[in-house]
């Protein structure tokens, strides 16, 4: 209805509810905000206070509406003796007169003294032809800005427009190139899956449209402005891990992010690095990272939000299984090398109790690993540089495991790892700019 009015009703004053019903959207309500509306000023007034005194008859109206309100009580309530209806409408108007010598003492106490606009305005024409001919003779003497002499000036909001300029002007778009693109890259990995490249590639275009539909809740641009770096940023701080989830537990928990070993500070110790040998298959990728993928936790951010989103029955529980070091290897048995620091297990609630079912493992891979992070199965070729899953054919039957174990080496350097809340979130994309 306000947009509608908006474009048809220039002339015609909007009436006070039409205001009210449009603040109630925020469609509306940012629209009015970027509005640009020439009204006079509260600092400007005739010596008769004119537009303040137009206020006077408002006291009367209200006084009637509120007798008018009263009388349809006491009728409700068959008070039908004349003394006491007088007694009633009596201190109705005792109440407004008071109200009123209050009003009159707010005009000429403290409206009429802050009324500086017409004099200030007034001085200024007189001295304008002053100020120019200084300004002839020395041209570095600025031009004199006048107040307009019928008080009326442009207000508007400066921090709604700020903002809508900004929302416009495109900071990075498919084809760039800029090491903020990397941390959107790793911050948004989980809306479409992405690996930590610098480059605005087209797997960064897509992963930005789902971000845009399914976060911001806007049209899909695929470009990103400044209202992109704010949702990031707001993203970051909704959907952030439990801070429990970053607090080291007891050896005898073995479901935690950190290793449990009880020999390393919970990520290992850099050992076997030099024992790539240039071959990408797992098995010889011995290297404890310094920390869990970056791109891992940020993607579980997005698990979460996904589930909230869809009001699933599931809800993330807890980290099950992290880090898991050379020593811990030994001490269980394993062989596994994609648990320092490229894979987590992750358990998660039905209900709001844990649920062991494998059915639901394989409903959560499938319908929001799957769906949502483009995260794909047991480490098949033609699968790099994605997320996988481990099925449940492979062991993951109570629990999802995912990894970045596919993505080639330069996305798998010391630098995108993390050990720390701190680390992981790292400063505002907004701080950055």
């Amino acid at each position: 209805e306000f947009l509608q009015l908006l474009e048809i009703n220039n002339k015609n004053p909007f009436t006070k509810e039409q205001f009210k019903a449009a603040l109630r959207t925020s469609g509306t309500a940012e629209l009015i905000g970027h509005l640009l509306v020439k009204y006079e000023s509260e600092w400007y007034a005739d010596e008769a206070l004119s537009k303040w005194n137009e206020i006077d008859d408002l006291f009367e109206e209200e006084k009637q509406q509120q007798k008018t309100l009263i009388e349809a009580g006491l009728d409700e309530w068959r008070i039908t003796e004349l003394y006491q209806r007088d007694i009633a409408m009596k201190k109705v108007d005792e109440a407004h007169e008071h109200v009123k010598k209050n009003w009159q003492l707010e005009k000429a106490q403290r409206i009429k003294p802050s009324l500086w606009w017409q004099q200030v305005a007034q001085a200024q024409t007189q001295t304008t032809s002053t100020e120019q001919s200084d300004a002839n003779t020395n041209t570095n003497t600025p031009k004199l800005s006048n107040l307009s002499t019928d008080g009326k000036a442009w207000f508007i909001h400066p921090v709604a427009m700020m903002d809508y300029f900004a929302g416009n002007n495109i900071l990075f778009k498919k084809g760039d190139k800029d090491e903020i693109i990397r941390e959107i890259n790793i911050r948004l990995a989980g809306f479409g899956g992405n690996v930590p490249t610098d480059e605005f590639t087209e797997r960064t275009e897509n992963m930005i449209k789902q971000f845009q539909r399914d976060y911001m809740q806007v049209d899909e641009t695929g470009i990103v402005d400044m209202n992109v770096i704010k949702a990031i940023d707001e993203f970051s701080d909704k959907y952030d891990l439990p801070s429990n989830e970053w607090v080291k537990k007891p050896l005898t928990d073995d479901e935690q992010m950190f290793c449990p070993c009880g020999l390393c500070d919970g990520f290992g110790k850099s050992r076997h690095k030099d024992m790539y040998y240039g071959v990408k298959l797992e098995a010889t990728h011995r290297y404890e990272y310094p920390g869990i993928h970056r791109s891992l936790l940020w993607a579980l951010k997005a698990v979460i939000f996904y589930l909230q989103k869809e009001n699933s029955v599931y809800s993330f529980r807890k980290i099950s299984s992290g880090y898991r070091c050379y020593d811990r290897n030994l001490q269980t048995n394993r062989r596994t090398t994609n648990h320092k620091g490229k894979a987590l297990d992750i358990h998660f609630n039905k209900n709001g109790v844990r649920t062991r079912s494998c059915d639901d493992m394989n409903k959560l891979r499938k319908d929001i690993f799957n769906k949502y992070l483009g995260a794909k199965w047991d480490w098949l070729a033609g699968q790099e540089n994605m997320f996988n899953l481990e099925s449940a054919r492979k062991g993951a039957t109570s629990w999802v495991h995912y990894d970045v174990r596919e993505f080639d080496q330069i996305y798998l350097k010391d630098e995108y790892f993390c050990k720390d809340s701190e680390t992981l979130n790292d400063k505002p994309l907004a701080s950055l700019l």
